[in-house]
Formats: C-alpha cells, sequence, structure tokens
C-alpha cells in the first residue's frame, strides 16, 4: 500500500492501466491538449466555463506533471491524451473529477477511467470515501456517478449554478468494465452550437 495523505505520496508518478486507457500523468507532449481540454466551451459547460486568460498563460508556460493527483487520460495504444482525471483534496476530502475531449465522450472512457482510478484508490489510500461534485444540469454526469456508487449527500452553488456533492463509500463494489454504463436510456453527448 502507498501512503498517501493529504499532501501527496512520494510514490509519484503513478500510472494506472484500464483496457482502453493508460492514466499517467501529463507531459510537454500533452500541453495544447490540456490547453483544449480547459478552454473549449463545449467540455467547459458544466465546469465553470473556459479558463480566464492569465490562467491559460500560466499552463501555456508552467512545467506540467509535477502535482500529485492529477492524471491525463490516454488512450493505451497510441498514447493520444483524451482528457483528464484528477483526485485531489480541494475540499479537505478526497475528490474525483474528471474530463474529456468532446469528440471522446459517449464511448464509456469516462466510467472506465473513474472505475480504474477509484479501484486503484480502494487499493492504496486510506480514505473511507471519495467525493464528486457535478452541476444538476449535467445529467450525464449525474448519471455515470450514480451508476459508479455515489448518492448524493447535499446540494450547494458554485459558479453560479446548481451543484450536487455526491459520495461514495470505497468499500462499496465498482462496476465491472464490461457492464455498459452508457446505455441508450442517457442523455447524448454535448454537441458543438
Amino acid at each position: 500500500m502507498v501512503l498517501v495523505t493529504t499532501e501527496g505520496t512520494t510514490e509519484w508518478p503513478v500510472r494506472i492501466h484500464s483496457p482502453r486507457l493508460v492514466i499517467r500523468p501529463p507531459g510537454d507532449a500533452d500541453r495544447a491538449s490540456m490547453i483544449r481540454l480547459m478552454t473549449d466551451p463545449v467540455t467547459r459547460e458544466y465546469l465553470g466555463g473556459a479558463v480566464d486568460y492569465a490562467s491559460r498563460q500560466a499552463l501555456e508556460l508552467s512545467p506540467l506533471g509535477l502535482t500529485w493527483g492529477r492524471w491525463v487520460l490516454a488512450l493505451a495504444g497510441g498514447d493520444t491524451m483524451i482528457g483528464s482525471i484528477t483526485l485531489g483534496y480541494d475540499r479537505g476530502e478526497l475528490e474525483l473529477s474528471y474530463a474529456l475531449l468532446p469528440e471522446w465522450t459517449g464511448r464509456g472512457f469516462a466510467a472506465e477511467s473513474c472505475i480504474a482510478l477509484l479501484g486503484w484508490a480502494r487499493q492504496e489510500l486510506e480514505d473511507e470515501q471519495v467525493i464528486a461534485v457535478s452541476q444538476t444540469r449535467n445529467k450525464r454526469s449525474v448519471a455515470l456517478l450514480r451508476k459508479l456508487g455515489f448518492t448524493v449527500r447535499k446540494g450547494l452553488e458554485e459558479f453560479g449554478s446548481q451543484q450536487l456533492l455526491m459520495e461514495r463509500d470505497q468499500l462499496e463494489p465498482l462496476p465491472e468494465y464490461a457492464q455498459p454504463l452508457q446505455t441508450a436510456a442517457d442523455p447524448p453527448p454535448p454537441t458543438r452550437r
């Protein structure tokens, strides 16, 4: 077991593999995709909007991959970055967050990455619970979190929108990769306006 505290761990970088993905620290080759992920209006619609100019400049100039708990989602075959996932303590509790570039949504990658990362956290971290926050309007994310075993703890307002703070017990089993977490009944992926 890797000892991890709210300050992180000396066991970094951590690479996690799932059937189609590698969850790995970001590198300089990911910079353009990371900037796009942070500025794409479709991706950022439910995440508080695109980052401001100063934050974008900082991302363009700063080294990537130095922060514990922030990973890139990359295709296992070609190492192409398709999104990001984090597991951190910004709210004082272990919190899961993820985002995919628009062309990679609706294919089960968010579910696969969450299952892999939560499975790793269950094995390696001492936290008994993990939280996630999603806008109530983001029906796809709320549906995914429910399928992953998250339940609503409370509602709150952030970024001028109603949010759900959801939680899951780390001892609860996770769905298997083979289970379809995206179904025809789920809302369709976002589209460009």
